[in-house]
């Protein structure tokens, strides 16, 4: 009997012991858990919440371009009915921004001349400059587009490294080679090498060049009046475009015409002048036939 209780008290203490080692794993998957939700507050999981998040947009994308090597291009279309202040205030613009002008055209004549200007930007100023030329100036097309070349420079980079490293296993060889055939292979093996390396830092100058310095490609039109820009997309926007632009069209239609007629001077005059004479004489031919017939 004796034995039985004693088999009985050692199976509940066994159960016992099991049912405290279950609490203590339960608690310590508890802490881990704690430890989780602490850690994505403190912002260690970044898939969660990624990198330059912000409540407004969602993304900060000066961080993006931070990480990534980006080229930044626009193209513009601006038109204006004071060009010379405007060309002033492009190239003031540009050199606050710390940028260059890269090429200039000018074509067409006094009162409807057509420029167009490459300008450089470092890519920090250009959201800047691009918001300073739409206040400055009456901006009827943008488009704007960013190309992400990062896989192709951090491939540069690594070939480089890989070369550089051929470029002195070579040239160690070279210094301990005794035969003529073996110095004349090790240095065209050289001269193939450097020819590579200087190619791809032309090529990583380059890449250097258009991330660090946005393009900004700006047509500036001459114009007597400015074209109407849409300011929405339902149906009172688009009334209201369509009237502006029938009006200017009309508006340049009557310009138009009147240039026309004053550049045809010479032949308005000649024509004029021969109808009047056409005129006259049939007038007094009508004359004649009236007198014979009351005769």
């Amino acid at each position: 009997m004796k034995r039985r209780w004693l088999c009985m008290g050692l199976t509940l203490l066994f159960l016992f012991s099991l049912a405290a080692c279950g609490a203590a794993d339960g608690g310590g998957e508890t802490g881990v858990s704690a430890d989780s939700a602490s850690a994505q507050d403190n912002g260690f999981y970044k898939e969660s919440e990624p990198a330059g998040a912000t409540e407004e947009s969602g993304v900060d994308f000066s961080t993006v371009r931070e990480n990534a090597k980006l080229i930044l291009r626009a193209d513009l279309s601006v038109e204006t009915q004071t060009v010379d202040d405007t060309v002033s205030s492009i190239e003031r613009m540009t050199a606050e921004a710390g940028g260059y002008i890269e090429s200039s055209s000018t074509h067409g004549e006094l009162g409807s001349r057509y420029m167009s200007y490459t300008v450089r930007v470092p890519q920090e100023k250009y959201e800047g400059f691009l918001a300073q030329v739409g206040d400055t100036c009456h901006v009827v097309s943008s488009d704007r587009s960013a190309e992400d070349i990062s896989e192709q420079y951090t491939d540069i980079e690594t070939r480089l490294a890989t070369l550089q490293t051929k470029h002195e296993r070579l040239l160690t060889l070279l210094d301990q080679a005794d035969k003529m055939e073996d110095i004349i292979a090790l240095e065209n093996a050289l001269a193939d090498c450097e020819y590579e390396i200087d190619s791809l830092t032309g090529a990583k100058r380059h890449y250097d060049s258009l991330v660090g310095f946005s393009t900004i490609s700006l047509s500036v039109r001459e114009v007597q009046a400015l074209s109407a820009v849409s300011g929405g997309t339902g149906f009172g926007a688009q009334l209201s475009q369509a009237a502006k632009s029938g009006l200017h069209g009309l508006t340049g239609f009557a310009r138009g015409l009147i240039i026309t007629l004053v550049a045809l001077w010479p032949l308005v005059l000649v024509l004029g002048a021969g109808f009047a004479v056409f005129w006259n004489v049939r007038k007094r031919r009508k004359a004649k036939r009236e007198q014979e017939q009351d005769k």
